[in-house]
């Protein structure tokens, strides 16, 4: 019995030490609360705040665009033969007529000797024919036509050779190898692809709205998608006028400059187009823009340190600022971040005020 009576007063005990603690713990806050109030009451609500600004405003769109070079080419074999040697690889400068790829020439060596030696005919045959003509002895029709025939000839000759040698067609960077040695050509089929990257293109597309608000005057910025790095501007070069019959999208090409050599084929680019640009606009950051009472509004900072909710009619925005058709005035001191503190009349204590506002 006498065991029970102690564990009761033990429990009772405890009991009471918990109510107190809570008690303590419910005081406490209070008072935190009633201190925090009182804090902002006499030396105001913290805020940061920015001005009203009259600034360009940008509106603009990102694509993603794959690099590709203004001048790109694939060399391709004529003939169905074994590769023997490819002595480029990708990422190598070449000039015009380097060779890129050769090809077994045993079975070709026959035909090549053939076009050489009629080739050499007919330089003969020209030659002489030049020395009659001098002489009067044939017309000028009679030796044009052997120049003619000694110039195809050269030309077929010529052809011959670069089907065991593929070359180069202008200087550049080769960007791809499709064979390797050992490997045999299909006709028409790249082995090599080149292309000169001092110059850029880039293509994407738009949506109709898009494509009714771009020209070829539309600025267009260009990064590297997920580089920090900054943007490089870039020109329009063509945009489609009639839309893809699947997606439904526009084409739009783009030029830049490269000679830094950033821009390398394949990379997938971010294509920012300014699709509307409006000078000396009255602009605010988002971050200052509130709803009250299903009202566009910020908190404007008065003189005397208090704020005003006060309401403005808002025009574009962008993924920064919101443009301002009539409310505010630019110089207006406006709150930033605290808003949730805040109501009409309420003191303010700016801790960071910031001096403008980006585009």
């Amino acid at each position: 019995m006498k065991r029970k009576i102690v564990i009761i007063v033990i429990i009772a005990v405890v009991a009471l030490l918990v109510f107190a603690g809570v008690r303590q713990v419910i005081k406490s806050r209070a008072e935190l609360a009633q201190s925090i109030t009182q804090i902002h009451s006499e030396m105001g609500v913290p805020v940061e705040v920015t001005q009203v600004k009259i600034a360009d405003f940008a509106l603009s769109h990102s694509y993603l665009g794959t690099v590709e070079g203004v001048l790109q080419n694939s060399v391709s074999a004529s003939i169905v033969e074994e590769i023997v040697d490819i002595p480029v690889e990708v990422g190598d400068r070449v000039k015009k007529g380097d060779v890129v790829c050769r090809l077994d020439a045993k079975a070709s060596r026959a035909q090549y000797q053939q076009l050489k030696l009629a080739y050499e005919d007919a330089k003969l045959d020209a030659e002489r024919m030049e020395r009659l003509y001098e002489a009067g002895a044939i017309s000028k029709q009679n030796m044009e036509k052997a120049q003619l025939n000694r110039d195809v000839m050269k030309e077929n000759l010529e052809t011959s050779s670069q089907t065991v040698a593929l070359t180069a067609p202008f200087d550049g960077i080769v960007t791809d190898v499709l064979f390797r040695p050992g490997e045999t050509t299909e006709m028409g089929k790249p082995v090599v692809k080149i292309a000169d990257l001092n110059r850029v293109k880039i293509k994407f597309t738009v949506n109709y709205d898009d494509w009714k608000q771009i020209n070829k005057a539309t600025p267009v910025y260009l990064q590297i998608n997920g580089n920090g790095d900054g943007e490089i501007l870039a020109e329009i070069s063509d945009i489609a006028i009639s839309a893809d019959t699947k997606s439904r999208l526009f084409n739009v090409w783009v030029e830049a400059k490269n000679e830094s050599g950033i821009f390398q084929p394949g990379l997938l680019v971010d294509a920012r187009v300014v699709v509307a640009l409006k000078p000396d606009a009255v602009i605010i950051p988002r971050d200052a823009h509130i709803t009250r009472d299903e009202v566009n509004g910020v908190f404007v900072v008065g003189d005397d340190k208090r704020v005003v909710f006060t309401a403005f009619n808002s025009g574009r925005s962008n993924s920064e600022v919101i443009e301002v058709i009539d409310g505010l005035t630019p110089g207006q001191t406006i709150v930033t971040y605290g808003h949730n503190n805040l109501e009409d009349g309420k003191l303010v204590k700016i801790i960071d005020s910031k001096t403008s506002t980006g585009n």
